[in-house]
């Protein structure tokens, strides 16, 4: 059978090659290597073992991926026409080395065997020059793959691939989205190298900075962050334990509904006061929620806070196709319009896209009905028909006081308002939250004049109208709402 070797030359010390990995070698007559840029290629020419550098495919790529599939695609042709063959990587195959995945993923179809031997990887002489103990929460990254590189901030962070300054640039505009410009990051070039090996430590701002970074270089990136999702549910188990909390242990999912509701509302409120200490407080305070109703689910076997994780996951996938797939959507109507489509199809069982959740209060229960017609573009196509039937029920809840009809003028009066929260929508307005601010400045204004009348000794139905009304303009006035 057809077969590729793939071989790994070490982490850069020549010595650090396998006995094994040089014996194949001496064996195999067409031997292609990666890349000549690595000094464990030494011991390949000390032992006369000839080979066939890559490293062209870099100059014909546009991007890293391409040329790691034209790699792929070369080695599997040669082992097709040559039988056998060796693919030789620095530090080990098995670490990010993309074409060798491409390799394993695609040899068994075309009938190829591929055999790794085994080779030291630059994470063993990393963690040996930084004296990184392995047991801990270490996790390697690829500078290539900035998406992933805020994954895990409660780690410590091998981040390898970073061959040149503008790589690095690239990876510190990535980390300072979270990390903060002044976050210690080791450099190290050359790990296990008995020469020529640079270690620095400098503030993340400073990372594109060092000229000396080549395809030898990694950087560590200490943990940001103490705890994870992971222990904040292991303190929750431990709380729901027999030798956690008796409050905890006690509750359940209908005794929890109310803390449910009402660190949402503080959530908002922190939001409107635009306090940002209290926000991330609160924020943290409903997660607990959160987690605390998936564990007492989970003790149930009903389902597990991963499983809240994996379906929101990817219930957001499935409804951005414009993101995730290959569907075009440009403006948020067009978003939306997917949005309820996909929500229509995934409940089938539903026999309209239309739904009015009575939970909800009702302004907001309007303008989520509103959002649903308005998606299917049954809507004024611009806000002046909106105003105009703001106008009409006006005018037909003035004719159902006049003629005293008490049903009717419920009714009008509530069509009114639902007339108010659809232009609020063409206003680009939450109706729920103008009425809560309009609400807290009544209640501030209100307050003012109770204390004008308190620091005068009296009760406010002492007071004429016109006096109170006097007071009101002014807290109008020093309040500036």
């Amino acid at each position: 059978m057809k077969k590729i070797y793939l071989v790994g030359l070490g982490p850069g010390n020549p010595q650090a090659i396998t006995r094994q990995s040089l014996f194949m070698l001496k064996q195999i007559k067409h031997v292609y290597l990666r890349t000549v840029r690595h000094p464990g290629v030494k011991v390949l020419r000390d032992h006369h073992i000839s080979f066939k550098p890559l490293d062209f495919f870099y100059k014909r790529g546009e991007t890293f991926s391409e040329v790691y599939r034209q790699i792929a695609y070369f080695v599997l042709n040669a082992a097709l026409h040559f039988g056998t063959v060796a693919y030789v990587v620095p530090g080990s195959p098995l670490f990010a080395e993309k074409a060798v995945e491409i390799i394993m993923e695609k040899a068994g179809a075309v009938g190829v065997e591929c055999r790794v031997l085994p080779a030291v990887s630059f994470l063993e002489a990393v963690t040996a020059e930084l004296q990184l103990p392995r047991e801990k929460e270490l996790l390697v990254l690829d500078a290539l793959e900035t998406d992933k590189l805020l994954s895990a901030p409660d780690k410590n962070l091998l981040i390898m691939q970073a061959y040149n300054d503008r790589i690095a640039s690239t990876v510190k505009l990535e980390l300072l989205k979270l990390y903060p410009p002044e976050h210690p990051i080791t450099l190290l070039r050359g790990a296990g190298l008995p020469r020529n090996k640079r270690i620095a430590t400098v503030p993340l701002y400073q990372i594109d900075r060092q000229h000396w970074i080549d395809h030898l270089t990694t950087l560590y990136v200490p943990p940001l962050t103490r705890y994870n999702i992971s222990d904040l549910l292991q303190v929750m188990r431990i709380l729901r334990s027999e030798h956690g909390c008796p409050w905890d242990q006690e509750q359940d999912h209908i005794s929890l509904k109310p803390y449910l509701l009402e660190e949402a509302y503080e959530v908002l409120e922190a939001i409107d006061k635009g306090d940002k200490e209290n926000f991330c407080e609160e924020l943290g305070d409903l997660l607990l929620q959160i987690v605390f109703h998936s564990e007492i689910a989970a003790e149930s076997q009903d389902f597990t806070f991963y499983d809240v994780i994996e379906r929101i996951t990817e219930k957001l996938k499935r409804r951005h196709p414009h993101v995730f797939g290959n569907k075009e959507a440009k403006t948020a109507a067009e978003v939306l319009r997917t949005w309820e489509q996909i929500k229509k199809e995934e409940k089938k069982e539903r026999t309209s896209l239309f739904t009015v959740e009575t939970y909800l209060p009702a302004l907001l229960r309007a303008q989520k009905l509103q959002r649903q017609a308005s998606s299917v573009g049954f809507d004024w196509p611009e806000i002046k028909g909106a105003w105009e039937k703001l106008q009409e029920e006006l005018i037909e809840l003035k004719d159902a006081y006049n003629k005293g009809n008490a049903a009717k003028i419920e009714e009008e009066l509530g069509d009114l308002l639902f007339a108010v929260v659809n232009v609020a929508r063409f206003l680009d307005v939450d109706a729920e939250q103008a009425l809560a601010a309009a609400i807290n400045k009544f209640f501030q204004r209100l307050r003012f004049v109770e204390e004008q009348v308190q620091a005068e000794g009296g009760e406010m139905s002492d007071y004429s109208l016109e006096k109170l009304d006097e007071w009101w303009n002014l807290a109008k006035n020093q309040l500036k709402g």
